[in-house]
Order: C-alpha cells, then sequence, then structure tokens
C-alpha cells in the first residue's frame, strides 16, 4: 500500500504538468504517507519536492500543505502565522539568539538536549543544519568556554567568520596558537585536532563540538590520514575526560561505538533532510573517454551552481582542461582582477589561473588557502558557476550548490566506501536555496553498507595505533593497551617521555635515529647545534631524515632521492625571494614526464605538508633524542632546534604574515601591508598595524588585492 502511494506521488510530480486533482491526489497520498512512522522520512522528502513546484498548487490546497509542512517537522518552510496555534508553534521553535530564525523539529530536539547539559552524538543528513544548534547553544550563554573542533584549515576559517558576525563581542574568538584568553572570560576556539593537542590552556572547557565525528574512527582511515585520525582520538580524550559536555556531530551511520562505557550520551541517527535529491548514475567505465564527454553534457545542460568532486589535485587539473577544451568556454570578465595578479604571482600555465579565466574554480590541499577561500566566496557570490574539488571541499565546507557531479569513485587511490559517497552527494541543494538538489554519478557507485564509528581512544582494540596508545597518559592505558606499549618500546634505549613525546615518527625510526647518534660521533656532533644550522649541520639532520626516518618513502613523491638534495631543496626555499621563485625552479626541473601545472601542485604541496608540517615533527624527534642519548651517557646535549623549527613552520617567512594566509590574506600581500614586521608582534599586533593603514598604502595594491583586503577586513579578530 504505502509502496503503491509513493510510487504514484512520485509520477505525478514528475509529469510535465498536474492539475487540481492531481494535487488533491498528491497531498492526499502524503497525508496517508506522514501518519506512518515507517513512512515518515519518505512523506517530509515528497513534500520537499512538492514545496519546489509550490506556485503551481491551486490556493485551495495551501492551508493542507502547511499543516502536511507543520506534520513533519519542516517549520522554517512555513509561511508568516495565520492564527494563534500557528504563532505559539513558531515560538516553540524559535532559536533564541539568532535574530527570529526557526528550527526544525530535529533541531530543536538537539538543542534541548544540549541546554539539559547531555553529551550528544548527531548522525543526519548533510543539509539537516547541524551547526544552527552550536550558535544557538552560544548565544544561550549556557556555556562560558566552548572548543569547536573541525578538520581543516578551511572550516576554521569559515567557522570564525560565521561565529564572529554573532558573538565577536561577547566571546573571544581563538583559532591560533599565538591567540590568548583571560582566564574565565567567555571564549570560543575553532580549532583542528593537532591544535587542540598543542594548547595548554584548555582545561575549563564547558562543551565542546566534534564536526564529522566520524573521522574518529581510524579502521576506515576517514580523517585524511592515520596520524590525523590519532589526534582527534586524542583531542577528544583530552576535553572529553576534563567534564566538558560534548556535541558530536557528523553526516548519517549506523551506530558509534567505543563511548558508552565511560560517557552517558544521546545518539540521535536521522534521516531528516531539508533538501531532496535527484541521484542519476551512468555506469561508466573508469578509462575511456565516456565519462568525460558525459561531463561536458551535464555541465552544459545544467547551468545552476556545480560541484564536481574529483580524486586527486591532479584529477582536478585534468577535469578542468577537458572543460576548457571541450566546452570551449568563454573568457569572463568577472574573474579579470583574480587571473592578473595570479599571473604576476605564479609561474605561467598552472591550470588553476587557466580555468579561472573561464570561470571554473580550482579547490584542493595544493592551492594556497587564500586563494581557496577566494574560489568559495566567488562561487557564493556567482561569479564561479564551476568548482572542482577534491574532498578538502565536500567534506566540512558549507558551500551551497544546487548540482554535485561525482567524476570518480576514488579518494586518492582506494575507492570510496558506501558511506564518503553518500556524503558528497549530500553536498548537492541547501535549504533555503534549493529544494531539490541533483547529483550525477559517472562510475557505478559503491555498494550499500552499514557504517559503524569506532571511537579507538576508549574502546583500544587491539589494532589501536601505538601512536595512540603513547598519546594517553598512564592511567588512562587498558591493561591490554600498558601491555602492548611495554612489548613495543622496551628494546629501546630511551626514555618513554622521549618515545611518548615524539609519538607521530614510529617506534623503529625512533630506535634507528638513536643507534646512528650512539655509533656515529660525527652525527651526534653535528646535531648539537642551536641556531640556524650551517650547511654541513642541515645536511646532517637531513640525511638522518632521509635514512633514518623514512624520508626516502615520503620524498621520493616530491623527487628528492638523498638527504643532501632535501638540504638543497630547504635552503633554496629559505634563500627564496618570492613563491613564485621556488615554483619556477620547481617547474624548470621536473619530469618530462610531468606538466608545469604538475609541477607547481607539486611544489604547493611540499611546502605545506612536508616543510610546515611533517620535516618540523622529524626536527623535533631528532632533537629529543639527541638530548636523551647524550643525558644517558653522562653529557650535556646542546641541540635546541626551536627556532629553526619556528621558521620552517612559517615557510621562511614572518609568522604573521604567514598566519594571515589562514584569514584569506595571501602571502605576498601580508608582506605588502606589514612590510617592516616586529619579532616582537602578537598576532593581533599585526592586525592592528593593518588596521592603521592609510588610503595611500591602499592605492598602491593591485586590484584583486583591494579586492581581498575590502572582504578579509572585517572579519579579522579584534583585540
Amino acid at each position: 500500500m504505502s509502496e503503491a502511494l509513493e510510487l504514484e506521488t512520485r509520477q505525478l510530480l514528475r509529469a510535465a504538468e498536474r492539475n487540481a486533482t492531481d494535487w488533491e491526489q498528491i497531498l492526499s497520498n502524503i497525508a496517508i504517507l506522514s501518519n506512518n512512522t515507517s513512512t515518515h522520512d519518505t512523506s517530509r522528502e515528497l513534500i520537499i519536492r512538492t514545496l519546489d513546484k509550490q506556485t503551481e498548487i491551486p490556493e485551495k490546497y495551501q492551508n493542507l500543505l502547511n499543516e502536511l509542512i507543520k506534520a513533519v517537522g519542516l517549520i522554517p518552510y512555513l509561511a508568516d502565522p495565520k492564527d494563534f496555534s500557528e504563532e505559539m508553534l513558531y515560538q516553540a521553535h524559535a532559536a533564541p539568539g539568532l535574530d527570529g530564525r526557526r528550527f526544525h523539529s530535529l533541531q530543536l530536539i538537539v538543542y534541548r538536549q544540549a541546554m539539559e547539559g547531555r553529551n550528544i552524538v548527531l548522525s543526519a543528513t548533510t543539509s539537516v543544519g547541524k551547526s544552527m544548534v552550536i550558535d544557538a547553544v552560544v548565544a544561550s550563554g549556557k556555556f562560558r568556554r566552548i572548543v569547536i573542533i573541525v578538520p581543516t584549515i578551511a572550516l576554521i576559517d569559515e567557522t570564525r567568520k560565521r561565529l564572529a558576525a554573532r558573538f565577536s563581542e561577547t566571546h573571544s574568538i581563538i583559532t591560533h596558537a599565538s591567540q590568548k584568553s583571560a582566564p574565565g572570560a567567555r571564549a570560543i576556539y575553532i580549532l583542528t585536532q593537532e591544535r587542540v593537542l598543542s594548547r595548554d590552556d584548555l582545561q575549563e572547557i564547558d562543551w565542546f563540538v566534534v564536526d564529522e565525528f566520524y573521522k574518529l574512527d581510524i579502521r576506515a582511515d576517514l580523517a585524511g590520514g592515520a596520524d590525523r585520525a590519532v589526534d582527534l582520538n586524542l583531542a577528544f580524550h583530552k576535553l572529553a575526560s576534563s567534564g566538558a559536555k560534548f556535541y558530536l556531530i557528523g553526516p548519517h551511520v549506523d551506530g558509534v561505538m567505543g563511548i558508552a562505557g565511560r560517557y552517558q550520551h544521546v545518539f540521535i541517527p536521522s534521516q531528516f533532510s531539508t533538501v531532496a535529491l535527484d541521484i542519476e548514475h551512468f555506469d561508466l567505465p573508469h578509462r575511456g573517454g565516456e565519462r568525460v564527454e558525459k561531463l561536458t553534457e551535464i555541465v552544459s545542460e545544467n547551468r545552476g551552481p556545480t560541484l564536481i568532486y574529483c580524486q586527486s589535485p591532479k584529477k582536478c587539473a585534468e577535469v578542468a582542461q577537458f572543460l576548457i577544451e571541450s566546452e570551449k568556454r568563454a573568457f569572463t570578465e568577472a574573474t579579470d582582477n583574480a587571473v592578473s595578479w595570479l599571473e604576476r604571482e605564479f609561474p605561467d600555465d598552472w591550470i588553476v589561473t587557466e580555468a579561472l579565466k573561464r570561470g571554473i574554480g580550482i579547490h584542493h590541499g595544493n592551492v594556497p588557502r587564500s586563494l581557496q577561500q577566494y574560489m568559495i566566496r566567488a562561487f557564493s557570490d556567482g561569479i564561479l558557476s564551476i568548482i572542482i574539488c577534491t574532498s578538502t571541499l565536500i567534506e566540512g565546507i558549507n558551500t551551497v550548490s544546487e548540482n554535485v557531479i561525482v567524476y570518480d569513485r576514488r579518494v586518492k587511490t582506494s575507492n570510496i566506501d558506501y558511506f564518503s559517497f553518500r556524503n558528497v552527494a549530500g553536498r548537492a541543494g541547501r535549504m533555503g536555496e534549493w529544494f531539490i538538489g541533483k547529483v550525477f554519478v559517472l562510475e557505478q557507485p559503491p555498494e550499500p553498507t552499514d557504517m559503524l564509528v569506532e571511537v579507538a581512544v576508549e574502546a583500544q582494540p587491539d589494532d589501536t595505533p601505538m601512536s595512540l596508545l603513547l598519546g594517553l597518559p598512564e592511567e588512562d592505558l587498558s591493561e591490554e593497551s600498558r601491555g602492548r606499549v611495554e612489548n613495543e618500546t622496551s628494546f629501546l634505549d630511551l626514555d618513554i617521555q622521549t618515545i611518548r613525546e615524539n609519538r607521530h615518527i614510529d617506534v623503529e625510526s625512533q630506535y634507528h635515529v638513536a643507534d646512528r647518534i650512539r655509533r656515529d660521533m660525527v652525527y651526534r656532533n653535528l646535531l648539537n647545534w642551536s641556531h640556524i644550522p650551517n650547511a654541513a649541520e642541515l645536511n646532517c639532520v637531513c640525511e638522518i631524515v632521509f635514512g633514518e626516518m623514512g624520508g626516502d618513502r615520503i620524498l621520493k613523491g616530491y623527487q628528492i632521492f638523498s638527504g643532501g638534495q632535501l638540504s638543497a631543496v630547504i635552503t633554496s626555499i629559505r634563500l627564496s625571494k618570492t613563491l613564485r621563485g621556488f615554483l619556477e625552479n620547481r617547474v624548470v626541473n621536473r619530469r618530462d614526464d610531468q606538466s608545469p601545472s604538475d609541477a607547481i601542485d607539486q611544489g604547493l604541496k611540499f611546502l605545506r605538508n612536508y616543510l610546515c608540517f611533517t620535516f618540523p615533527r622529524q626536527l623535533s624527534a631528532i632533537q629529543a633524542i639527541h638530548r636523551d642519548v647524550e643525558a644517558r651517557e653522562g653529557r650535556k646535549s646542546s641541540a635546541d632546534y626551536q627556532k629553526f623549527i619556528a621558521m620552517t613552520e612559517a615557510m621562511f617567512m614572518d609568522p604573521n604574515v604567514f598566519i594571515l594566509d589562514e584569514f584569506g590574506i595571501p602571502f605576498s600581500l601580508g608582506t605588502k601591508l606589514l612590510p617592516n614586521p616586529s619579532s616582537d608582534d602578537t598576532l593581533q599586533d599585526a592586525i592592528d598595524r593593518i588596521r592603521q593603514l592609510g588610503a595611500d598604502s591602499l592605492e598602491k595594491l593591485h586590484p584583486f588585492e583591494l579586492e581581498i583586503f575590502q572582504s578579509v577586513m572585517p572579519s579579522l579578530p579584534r583585540g
């Protein structure tokens, strides 16, 4: 019975046109479905599809439609209240402190649970509006100090802008290590998991949020790498074990394991959605030209804002080139300033520049953060009609898109699972923008499977990574985990604290580094520095990294095949006056089978992923091991790499200029805005100096730089 009613309703809604009798039948069918628990979600989706054609519905059926909207909890879709009962309903769903915005029924349930002080795991569809609950909880004033853990720096910036617009007068908004909050003052920390672990001022947190909580699951390696999943587990443990209440939010999963034993929580799984999806499958082969042909056909027929998901930056470049050539897309004047600036700041033939000329954005992890933000801004403003992206955009950024094209069914080199596929598809449509999102899946989709998220830090199963166990206090280890740690570390002649400090470096590598230092006096002496290393000292560090810490495996992807070559590349970056200079060198020395654009992307990836992140960790580990070895042999180590580590983390530029890129100000613009940086300046000092710039300074900026300046300045932190 229910299946027949659903099928009939869908057919009527898909028809070319409908008469009054058809509308009576549609609404009657939906009413029956909405009164059945098993078809309640189906009825909600059909109501959304009905709302997409609301202007066709005869006036005499509008009241019935309103009653159905109320029945399925889509309160924000109602018009102004017509009577006292509706006014009471609106008041009951009002989101406190959010300027008249209304909750739908699921948001109201979650908000009330949070206000009652419960731990919550909300597992719901992408379009459900999970972040609105955060805003309402902050506005309530119930919690003074709040942490929001997000998976990417891009999402830090988006969340910061949203919350700063509403709460900057009442809360300190903190996103970076250089920012501090007065003890006890109202504060919102918006941090990645790595930044949570690096801070020592999070002891008095009342409430914390983990966005995309499924990334706690180490088995599925969904966090962007095993290290990131481990860090997210440790960040969760750090805050939850302090007594702070939590709100874990993410896409729909079937269950959460590992936290019930220690924390009482409410698990709210829901298929509630505020948009409907039309998903079209084409089942095209991975190889051959059929996918390209279908892609260009879909793009030409669907002119609404479109996200195209690809597995990697290289694939993004290929797809962009296909669209440029096959569609013969016309140049657009709307991006002229951006293109002019990119042509000045980056080497020729970068696909990002070529695509922008034609109104196509590219967003992936290798694109500088300030440019990523421009792409999102331009897409939201309608300047760009297409963004070709990897999971860096799909997972977390609240872009508004009518269409999603799933070009690949892979993440990096492995197939995406059904859960990740649903997450990608869920980016189509947006409440208040498009009732129906369109999803086009070019390859055969993954088979449907259940998704159970296991929080390893609490469950500590047998396959828990050693780096996670080493990051936990001894008292928080299970008996089995304690035994594993002892077995794994007992053969190392190093203090357990040293091993724990270096948990991101596998135990075997730590053993090899320590052994090399003990038996090679030349290396031991060359590692004993506390200044900017000279050529021999840097060579020594890089040889250790390459030979003993897996550098050969990591660095070959960047065409670096020895410690000496790594040292030379790092030195060239330190001496290079501009980012373009370093990238042009990468283009000149690229492989024969590598395009200039690929060489630029590879150079940018090396800077962000290796120089600013992995290499500092390796330096820190070598320093700690050198100190430990020397102490055990009765000598005092002078190894102190902190100054050089700070320099590499900031890509050898002024730290505040480097940080400003996170806020949307490119490095070259930051250098112009802060021409004479002071080593004593805090980030806030630097921002305050920029605010005081006169019109004469701004007149010298490139038009695109002025556009960025005017866009970014209102949202920068205020002292």
